[in-house]
């Protein structure tokens, strides 16, 4: 095989992995015991991914103001911060000024700051109305953390305008059936069906829920990690973060998205 050939081949026959993890609650939450056990969370992630070497999307309020900068700028993986957006400035009962307002503030604020934010994670509601506000702000990736998961349903990434991708959840955790084992089976057959279809799996994960739980990162997601590892060390999937994926799907037809691991019923 050329050269040439190798390089299509694995351009277009490689399974895709992302991982966005929410990194702060859904309300303003004043309990300091909720906000250590927050803390220990999102750094025993940064752990996890910084030692598998695991590009991986931060959403947070307020880059620009947030500890997971720090952990960011000081990583050598090169993981992404985005802008999660909550219902006090996303959503109907937010309006389209106030959202034009706190993006604006945000996404200033953090490129002031050196923060490259192009992501946004709209927590509450869909962003479509607004998309030319997004588009204006030079977001090009927005990920659809306010849907759920629809089982047998192809979750795959989608225009909402030029330029502008919108990344569904293949799942999140902690999953949401109280029967399965959070990081169980399920999730690893997912990945490697990933691996073997070259298709995507984008896992979402609310740092908060899984302190709410009780269980620690090494029994939610850790196993999970090291097989992704394996697999990306084989040459079977690509870590990226969902700006990294929005770009390379940029330079692709539109009309074209990639598979996802979840086929249509």
């Amino acid at each position: 095989m050329s050269m040439a050939n190798r390089r299509s081949w694995h351009r277009h026959h490689v399974g895709y992995v992302h991982w966005t993890v929410v990194a702060e609650p859904a309300d303003i939450d004043h309990d300091v015991q909720h906000h250590r056990g927050l803390a220990r969370v999102t750094e025993h992630l940064f752990e996890l991914f910084n030692r598998h070497r695991m590009p991986t999307t931060w959403a947070v309020g307020d880059p620009a103001h947030s500890a997971a900068a720090v952990l960011v700028a000081a990583s050598e993986t090169k993981h992404a911060l985005a802008l999660l957006g909550d219902r006090y400035w996303i959503g109907p009962t937010a309006g389209r000024t106030r959202f034009a307002h706190e993006l604006a503030r945000r996404v200033s604020q953090a490129r002031a700051a050196s923060i490259d934010v192009v992501t946004l994670v709209p927590r509450v509601a869909p962003v479509q109305e607004h998309v030319d506000l997004v588009v204006k702000h030079g977001i090009c990736a927005v990920v659809a953390a306010a849907e759920p998961p629809k089982r047998g349903v192809a979750v795959v990434p989608r225009t909402l305008h030029y330029g502008v991708w919108q990344f569904s959840a293949s799942e999140s955790l902690p999953l949401r059936s109280s029967w399965l084992p959070v990081g169980g089976w399920t999730l690893l057959r997912k990945t490697r069906r990933a691996a073997r279809e070259a298709a995507t799996f984008h896992l979402v994960i609310d740092a908060a829920a899984i302190d709410s739980t009780g269980r620690s990162v090494a029994h939610t997601i850790e196993p999970l990690v090291r097989r992704v590892a394996k697999l990306r060390d084989r040459g079977l999937v690509q870590v990226e973060t969902v700006a990294a994926a929005a770009a390379r799907l940029s330079d692709r037809p539109a009309a074209t998205p990639q598979r996802s691991i979840l086929r249509a019923a």
